[in-house]
């Protein structure tokens, strides 16, 4: 598969012809019912020069999700002022619905990206755009909230909810309720858990639990977890003065 940055103006208009024809068969008859030769016939090109732009299905699906980040995106900065649990909610809730059309080719590509050879990352830790695109806009979400943390407690936060993210597109993906309502207990779960942890960053163990998930997650972001703790410790001291 060619690199964006090696087309030409007419080879990216012929690779997002390929691209737009594909969601439009994966829409109208289903992920695995569409074959690459019924992309190809579809688009009127060549079997050979769709794999010159797209060297499987899985490749089409990751730059529709890609695509769905950057919209993710245009929705958290224009979300509407709030506390963070009820902004985190509304963000949730709009990446089920965009996806729901895809689910079965989200399925897919995520089973692909389980396996270590597969070349796909959804989250990985060294330059991975989709991970830094995420873990930047909930670093945004929480900051531009009402009950905003401070750095760096807000960068790892926007790590948690970020990792909370992916779990749970993981859950809705293997949801066998009906309708996925299961996914919405859980939405509805993570809403009221956020509600409650917000009020207890006072307490140094949330902030150093947190901080430690941001190490496991994204050590790329080179967390302070001393400095974090360190900071807790003086805040905790202000409080309970001896």
């Amino acid at each position: 598969m060619i690199p964006l940055t090696d087309l030409s103006p007419k080879g990216l208009q012929t690779r997002q012809h390929i691209y737009d024809i594909a969601i439009q068969l994966f829409r109208e008859q289903g992920y695995d019912e569409t074959t690459m030769r019924d992309i190809a016939s579809t688009a009127d090109v060549s079997i050979g020069l769709t794999y010159r732009y797209f060297a499987r299905k899985e490749d089409i699906i990751m730059a529709l999700y890609y695509e769905h980040v950057i919209q993710l995106i245009d929705y958290i900065e224009a979300i509407p002022t709030g506390q963070m649990a009820d902004r985190y909610h509304s963000v949730l809730d709009q990446i089920i619905r965009d996806l729901t059309p895809y689910r079965c080719a989200m399925m897919a590509l995520f089973g692909v990206a389980m396996r270590p050879d597969s070349g796909i990352s959804l989250m990985g830790t060294d330059n991975n755009p989709i991970s830094k695109l995420l873990s930047d806009g909930y670093h945004r979400l929480v900051i531009e909230s009402d009950d905003a943390l401070r750095s760096p407690k807000a960068e790892q936060m926007g790590v948690v909810l970020y990792t909370f993210h992916m779990l749970i597109l993981l859950f809705w993906l293997y949801d066998r309720s009906d309708e996925q309502q299961s996914t919405q207990k859980l939405l509805h779960f993570v809403h009221e858990l956020f509600k409650m942890i917000r009020p207890m960053f006072f307490l140094p163990m949330i902030p150093q639990a947190i901080a430690k998930l941001s190490a496991i997650v994204m050590p790329n972001l080179n967390m302070d977890e001393d400095k974090t703790v360190a900071e807790n410790s003086d805040a905790t001291k202000i409080q309970n003065p001896s």
